[in-house]
């Protein structure tokens, strides 16, 4: 490691921890205005200040692309403004000389984003969807609602009806992935150990037919999982390897996995945009000819464009969501688009 390649690595992460600290300072700020009206009969400053600091990671998440494009864009429009570029240039390094320690250190930014959302935002939103909805929305807690539950080799989505009942879906899979066995209840209860339903319809597969089903009036069947065995069901609550498995659960028992889809994949894709976002940064600040002010007008062109990166994956999960768009496809649209952007301005500005 050079030291050239050492300067630029360190005072690339040094600038990315600032505007990170930055960023969200000023979300917490205006989060806890926000907030905190919602002070009084169970909301407490306490309360309060547990849900900011809970949230970082969510930030961190969401906004870490965003975060490197600025910073990145800063530190280049400092060094070209300084005419450092230009010194380094001129002493015969290459283009990437200069974009490999960049790179380098989105890629250590990006890790760090994908282990804050695989090992602590699934811990961290457990609890604080419980104090949006119980402090801040005043509603009582929620308990039940269409809940999957999972062990090693059965999966079960359980309706809420009345009372102590549900309606019941039981998918039994083999060592290898495929169906087993499939339950539909219509009405179904768990008591000491034993799930009991009525009007269940029992698929097993069958080489003749495909599926031979049986109609039962009462069924009954020994299982561990039980309404209080709840599993996550929002997809930013599981790791990348629970999603996985997940995913290929559901589709496998022909259920609609769309959102699981785009969780797993935008767990990928996020940190990869870091990288993305770094190439940008170089291509729209990095100024050894032109006029000073031509780096400060890249900074400001990045934090436009990093707006509009964040604006945009936004507006397309809402047409992930409305089915207008495949899952994998929405994860990923933004850093091609915004790849496309780097890579055109980065060769532009080398003269190919």
């Amino acid at each position: 490691m050079t030291v050239l390649f050492r300067w630029i690595f360190f005072s690339t992460l040094a600038r990315v921890m600032a505007i990170t600290i930055a960023v969200v300072s000023v979300f917490m700020i205006a989060e806890s205005f926000d907030k905190a009206r919602a002070i009084g009969d169970g909301m407490t400053i306490r309360i309060l200040a547990e849900y900011l600091i809970l949230k970082i990671p969510y930030m961190i998440s969401e906004f870490m692309p965003v975060v490197v494009l600025i910073a990145t864009a800063a530190y280049i429009t400092e060094l070209s403004n300084n005419h450092e570029l230009v010194a380094i240039r001129a002493a015969g390094a290459a283009v990437s000389l200069l974009t490999m320690p960049l790179l380098a250190a989105g890629l250590v930014v990006g890790l760090f984003t994908f282990a804050m959302g695989e090992w602590v935002e699934p811990i961290t939103n457990e609890r604080l969807a419980h104090i949006e909805r119980v402090n801040i929305e005043k509603k009582v807690p929620l308990h039940q609602g269409v809940q999957w539950l999972r062990d090693e080799n059965t999966l079960m989505r359980l309706t809420p009806l009345t009372g102590k009942y549900y309606s019941m879906l039981v998918l039994k899979m083999t060592g290898d992935g495929a169906w087993a066995q499939r339950i539909d209840a219509k009405k179904a209860y768990y008591e000491k150990g034993i799930w009991k339903a009525k009007e269940a319809f029992v698929s097993m597969p069958n080489i003749k037919t495909g599926a031979a089903i049986e109609e039962k009036e009462m069924f009954s069947m020994v299982s561990p999982l039980a309404p209080d065995t709840l599993v996550a069901v929002n997809p930013r609550d599981m790791s990348w390897f629970e999603l996985y498995e997940f995913v290929q659960k559901l589709a496998n028992a022909g259920l609609e996995s769309t959102s699981y889809q785009f969780q797993l994949h935008r767990k990928l894709s996020m940190p990869l945009g870091c990288l993305i976002m770094v190439i940008l940064a170089y291509s729209l600040c990095a100024s050894t000819g032109e006029r000073a002010g031509s780096a400060s007008k890249g900074l400001l062109l990045a934090v436009t464009i990093g707006l509009l990166f964040y604006i945009s994956s936004s507006a397309i999960s809402v047409f992930m969501l409305g089915k207008q768009l495949p899952a994998v496809y929405a994860a990923w649209l933004p850093n091609l688009l915004f790849s496309g952007v780097a890579g055109y301005l980065l060769l532009k500005k080398e003269g190919y």
